[in-house]
């Protein structure tokens, strides 16, 4: 599935490469953003936790059609599962735990697509990539990176991940110029860590975070 996300965005970047689009309007916009993330994965089953985060970044507007938009968006998510057993062939004196929450910083490129255009709405659809950073922690904060007993022996990983958000949104533009938009999708990492743990999960699901976002953008010429 994750790789279906990068072949959907080395399509869309090279049918945007290609694309001209003589109505170009030459405008970019600051963009700040209130994001609501939920986790699901080895911890929990759904998307059913949501924390806060915030995005800045700039969106283009050159042509009509297809448009990038740079970001930046930080916050935490969590999870716990009260019900999560050890799995019986796991080494002794091991420490998982049971609920975390997790500090990340994501830098994204996105690209975005006009779907549908009446008066001063817009519906598009976006793919991005991006680099996303996190730092799982224990309820009382403490790092869980570097604390191999919550984690199978030898078993390590990369707080670094690629990428690839998707997302569908609204756009109301008012009559100044400023703009107001609500999207929603998913980040799709390709880490199964966002939750300190993999080969102690008691699932075959894979981590993935949800959000919904709701964006302010200010012309900036």
């Amino acid at each position: 599935m994750k790789g279906w996300f990068a072949f959907l965005f080395s399509i869309i970047l090279i049918g945007s490469a290609q694309a001209s689009d003589t109505t170009a309007i030459r405008k970019k916009f600051f963009l700040a953003g209130f994001n609501a993330v939920s986790y699901k994965g080895s911890l929990s089953s759904s998307y059913t936790r949501w924390t806060p985060a915030y995005q800045v970044g700039i969106a283009f507007q050159k042509r009509r059609l297809v448009n990038g938009i740079v970001s930046l968006t930080f916050g935490q998510f969590i999870g716990e599962s009260r019900e999560y057993k050890i799995p019986s062939d796991a080494l002794p004196n091991l420490e998982p735990v049971k609920r975390f929450k997790t500090d990340f910083i994501s830098v994204n490129y996105d690209l975005n697509i006009l779907l549908f255009e009446y008066k001063s709405l817009r519906l598009s659809v976006s793919q991005g990539i991006g680099f996303f950073r996190f730092i799982p922690k224990d309820w009382e904060g403490n790092n869980l990176v570097d604390r191999n007993r919550t984690r199978n022996q030898n078993e390590t990983y990369n707080s670094i991940s690629l990428a690839f958000p998707t997302q569908i949104g609204l756009r109301y533009s008012f009559s100044n110029g400023m703009a107001f938009g609500l999207q929603a999708g998913w980040y799709n990492t390709i880490s199964n860590y966002l939750d300190n743990m993999s080969e102690l999960a008691n699932t075959n699901q894979g981590d993935n975070l949800a959000t919904y976002r709701m964006q302010f953008l200010i012309p900036m010429h």
